[in-house]
């Protein structure tokens, strides 16, 4: 050790002299306080590492850095791990992580930095499920068969009176008409009534009961070809007493009403019973109901 207090370069080297990368010799000789120019590159020919020693750094001095990208696009896509070559793919699996970056690099090139993709759109709509169904118009039958708008008004306005004195007599404070206590049971979808309604079996019913019973005697009658004065009558009475505002479930299965009462309807040629019952159906569904299509 020297009267400066600094130590020889001899002394420094055998200090660390169990040290065996250029790297940590430049660590080691900069510990010294020796001026290092330049420590060679010791791997695939990298540029060799600098230091300067001697003046201290100044911290308050401008340093300008030197962006390498041509654009700010560019400088995103700079790589974080920077190699030198070309990839050996016939060496097999690369032999160290330079080999390996080296054939991601290549990948990476390979690939356009937009990418558009053509889709044949024809051949698309072809295999794409409809997502409406075809659902037929609502069927059409003779003139001389159909209700007049007159004789529809006159009906709607006798439904809609009939309507509001069963809510009337459904609301009041009395007990029911058999004094029994109203079934909130839901029947089930076999529920196939064989006698006349009554208002006493009517008014056993809640209005989760009566709605219900409506939809179930609607799926029921799909697979008639004609409907009986029975069914007929127990539409009647399900329709003047099921509650408003109506679910969807229950508009739907008004509205497939109407589209079975038409259908039987544009089947008839002559005026009967039976005419006349459609249309009432008919016009409590499609008027009332407002399930005509717009």
């Amino acid at each position: 050790v020297s009267g400066a207090g600094k130590k020889r370069p001899e002394a420094a080297a055998h200090q660390f002299s169990g040290i065996e990368s250029p790297l940590d010799l430049a660590l080691a000789n900069l510990a010294a306080g020796l001026e290092v120019t330049e420590v060679g590159a010791w791997r695939n020919g990298d540029s060799g590492v600098h230091q300067a020693t001697g003046e201290p750094f100044d911290q308050g001095e401008d340093v300008e850095y030197e962006d390498d990208s041509d654009d700010e696009y560019d400088g995103i896509l700079k790589p974080a791990f920077a190699v030198d070559g070309e990839p050996d793919f016939e060496s097999g699996e690369p032999l160290d992580g330079f080999e390996y970056l080296r054939r991601v690099r290549w990948e990476a090139n390979q690939i356009p930095k937009v990418k558009v993709a053509k889709i044949d759109l024809s051949a698309a709509r072809k295999e794409q499920t409809p997502y409406m169904p075809e659902i037929p118009d609502i069927p059409k039958c003779s003139p001389d068969l159909c209700a007049s708008k007159e004789w529809e008004d006159s009906f709607i306005t006798y439904f809609s009176e009939t309507r509001l004195a069963f809510l009337e007599l459904d609301s009041s404070d009395g007990p029911s008409v058999s004094g029994a206590v109203k079934n909130s049971c839901k029947p089930g979808i076999s529920f196939e009534p064989q006698i006349d309604p009554t208002l006493t079996m009517i008014r056993k019913m809640d209005a989760v009961s009566r709605a219900a019973t409506l939809r179930n005697y609607i799926d029921m009658i799909q697979s008639f070809d004609t409907l009986s004065r029975n069914d007929c009558l127990w539409l009647f009475a399900l329709c003047v007493t099921v509650e408003l505002p109506l679910d969807a479930e229950t508009c739907a299965s008004l509205r497939s009403m109407l589209r079975k009462c038409s259908t039987i309807l544009a089947t008839k040629s002559e005026m009967d019973d039976e005419v006349v019952m459609l249309n009432i159906l008919v016009a409590i569904s499609g008027v009332y109901f407002g399930q005509y299509q717009k």
